[in-house]
C-alpha cells in the first residue's frame, strides 16, 4: 500500500509543477501537465532510470538525501515532504533549522488579553508574551545558552522554580508536551541540544524525562505563587499555531483566574500597569 501511494503521491507533485516554476522552459512539444521524469532526475541530480523506479515504487536503495533532493526538485512543502519520508521509512537528518515568524495578529491579541499570556514555539523558546506575564515570569531575567527557553528555566532558573509549588506536576505536564513535540518535530536538532544540556546540568530533570510522560495540548489547572501575584489558582489554556503548511509551530498559552482570589490579583496587577505606560513591546 505504501508503495502504491507513493507512486500517486509523486507523479501527482510531478504534474502539478510547472517547467515555468521549476525554472525551466516549457518547449514547444510538451505533452506532460507538468515535468518530465528526466527533468526530475535532473533538478534532483539522480539518475533517470533510479527515478523512474523509485515513481513506480520499486524496491530500491534511497538515501535521506537524495530523497531531500527530490523533495526539493518537486518544490514540495515541508508537510509533503515530511510525508514522502515518512513513506519511505527514512528520517531527515540534513534539514536546516525552521524559522517560523508569529503572524502580527498574535501580538495584538497578546496585548489585548487582560490575564497572563504568552507563545513558546516547539522547543519551548519564548516567541512573545504580553505584560502580565512579563510580570509573572520576568523573561529575559536569566542569562545563559539557553535564556529564552521556558523548560531550561523550569528547572535551572531559582526565580521561575519558586513560582510552582507543585514542581513535579506541573514539570511533568510540560516534558510531556515537549516530548509530543520532539515526536513530531524529530528534524529539528534543538530538542537534542536542549535535552544534552539539561541531563549535563540538571539531575531533577534526567529523572522525569526518564519517566517517559507524555501530555496532550489540552487545559490544566495549575498552582503558582508569586511575591506580587500571591497564591494564584490557574486555568492554563493551550492553543496550537500553525504555519501555511497546516504544521504546528508553536503554542500559544492563555492564563485565566480558577478562583476569586486569583481574579482579584489578576485585576490588581492590571490596573497598576495600566497606571504606567509600557517599556517593552513583546
Amino acid at each position: 500500500m505504501q508503495r502504491t501511494e507513493l507512486k500517486a503521491f509523486l507523479r501527482t507533485r510531478r504534474d502539478a509543477l510547472t517547467p515555468e516554476a521549476a525554472g525551466l522552459p516549457r518547449g514547444p512539444r510538451r505533452l506532460t501537465p507538468g515535468l518530465r521524469r528526466e527533468e526530475v532526475a535532473a533538478l534532483a541530480q539522480v539518475g533517470v532510470t533510479w527515478y523512474t523506479w523509485l515513481e513506480q515504487g520499486r524496491a530500491i536503495n534511497v538515501s535521506a538525501a537524495a530523497l531531500a533532493r527530490i523533495a526539493r526538485a518537486l518544490s514540495l512543502s515541508p508537510t509533503d515532504e515530511a510525508y514522502l519520508f515518512a513513506l519511505m521509512g527514512l528520517t531527515r537528518t540534513d534539514v536546516p533549522e525552521q524559522h517560523f515568524n508569529l503572524p502580527p495578529v498574535m501580538h495584538e491579541v497578546l496585548q489585548l488579553y487582560q490575564a497572563p499570556a504568552f507563545v513558546l514555539d516547539t522547543v519551548f523558546n519564548v516567541l512573545a508574551w504580553n505584560r502580565m506575564a512579563e510580570c509573572l515570569y520576568d523573561f529575559g531575567d536569566f542569562g545563559g545558552p539557553f535564556a529564552d527557553n521556558h523548560l531550561w528555566n523550569a528547572f535551572m532558573n531559582p526565580a521561575r522554580r519558586q513560582l510552582y509549588p507543585d514542581f513535579e506536576n506541573g514539570a511533568l505536564n510540560l516534558l510531556g508536551i515537549f516530548r509530543m513535540n520532539q515526536a513530531a518535530h524529530p528534524e529539528d536538532p534543538r530538542f537534542l541540544q536542549l535535552i544534552e544540556a539539561l541531563n549535563a546540568a540538571s539531575p531533577e530533570f534526567v529523572e522525569l524525562w526518564q519517566r517517559c510522560h507524555t501530555a496532550p495540548l489540552s487545559a490544566i489547572t495549575v498552582p503558582f505563587f508569586h511575591p506580587e501575584f500571591g497564591d494564584l489558582s490557574i486555568h492554563s489554556m493551550r492553543l496550537p499555531i500553525r504555519d501555511s503548511d497546516h504544521v504546528d509551530r508553536a503554542t500559544a498559552f492563555f492564563f485565566a483566574p480558577a478562583n476569586a482570589a486569583t481574579a482579584a490579583s489578576f485585576a490588581r496587577v492590571a490596573r497598576r500597569l495600566a497606571a504606567k505606560p509600557a517599556t517593552q513591546s513583546a
